[in-house]
């Protein structure tokens, strides 16, 4: 259950309601004092169009690890599971993705594009930008595929997870929020009413989740609704940009890349992940998750955070 939430619930910062209730500040509480336990730095970052929340580990002979998070959370709650696994063998990097969590712009650039630049930008402050692995989720997971696609020499190995990369389309999306009873994916995104959370629910989540109406109201009210006019954008973006985002090869023809997915994802479906594996055989590994939906790094974690070492230190 505590896993769920935390996949749920983000940070108190998204928020500017002053009633928000006791068990979001404590979920941010939580995920706070988890990410401090593991990672030293914590800080905001100008680049050239941005304030980037990031959070990150220097020690020297380690190998960096960029981990790009999903449009349901910020860095430190969606990474929950990972952070203290993986920070064991790998510096991570954990930046809030802009428009999320602390990072912040007063542009109004939705591009994939721009989300890669500005990190690059900020990792380049830091002396970091070369020789590292890169790793997203859902939205972070086309992020980080980005990230290869503009700055590959940098990038050692690929790894994406659930994510909406070249073979997601905006018809797919809609046919999939529909199986859910919701009119489109924007509802499975940022659910406004309890049919479109009961629709999320079933889409994302493999585990049950024990919440009655008023406590789906209330995640409603001050975890989706803040953000929703923001998220709209960007999923509008995508769509009306969806043959810009089908061009690309990611580079994933030059970047080893493990491609991981719930095989009852109802957000981005297997048939993606088998898409890019039959598209890039050579360079590609496809791991599936039988039981897992749209949150496999959460319930799978245990054999995820296995296989990703296993992946990054070539075994």
């Amino acid at each position: 259950m505590r896993l769920t939430l935390l996949f749920l619930l983000t940070a108190h910062t998204l928020f500017s309601q002053t009633k928000q209730p006791a068990l979001f500040r404590w979920q941010d509480q939580h995920a706070r004092k988890h990410l401090k336990k593991y990672i030293v730095h914590d800080t905001l970052m100008a680049t050239s169009a941005a304030t980037l929340h990031i959070s990150y580990n220097t020690k020297p002979g380690k190998p960096y690890l960029l981990m790009l998070h999903g449009m349901g959370a910020n860095a430190r709650t969606n990474w929950s599971s990972q952070i203290g696994p993986l920070s064991k063998r790998f510096n991570l990097i954990l930046p809030d993705l802009i428009f999320f969590g602390e990072s912040t712009s007063s542009s109004q650039n939705y591009s994939v594009e721009f989300q890669a630049q500005q990190i690059h930008e900020a990792l380049m402050s830091l002396g970091i930008a070369d020789s590292l692995h890169v790793m997203g989720f859902s939205y972070g997971g086309l992020c980080a595929a980005m990230y290869n696609e503009l700055y590959q020499p940098a990038v050692k190995k690929l790894i994406i997870i659930d994510g909406p990369v070249k073979f997601f389309s905006a018809r797919m999306a809609d046919s999939l929020a529909k199986a859910v009873g919701v009119a489109g994916m924007n509802n499975v995104v940022t659910p406004v009413t309890i049919e479109g959370f009961n629709g999320m629910k079933q889409a994302v989540m493999s585990s049950w989740f024990p919440a009655g109406k008023s406590f789906k109201r209330k995640i409603i009210t001050y975890f989706f609704l803040p953000t929703k006019a923001t998220r709209d954008l960007q999923m509008s973006y995508l769509v009306a940009n969806e043959t810009h985002y089908r061009s690309y090869s990611y580079n994933i023809n030059k970047t080893p890349t493990l491609l991981i997915w719930g095989a009852k994802d109802g957000v981005i479906p297997l048939s993606v992940g088998k898409a890019l594996h039959a598209a890039y055989p050579a360079t590609t590994r496809l791991l599936v998750f039988r039981k897992a939906k749209h949150d496999a790094h959460f319930k799978e974690r245990r054999a995820l955070n296995k296989a990703v070492i296993a992946f990054l230190e070539g075994q």
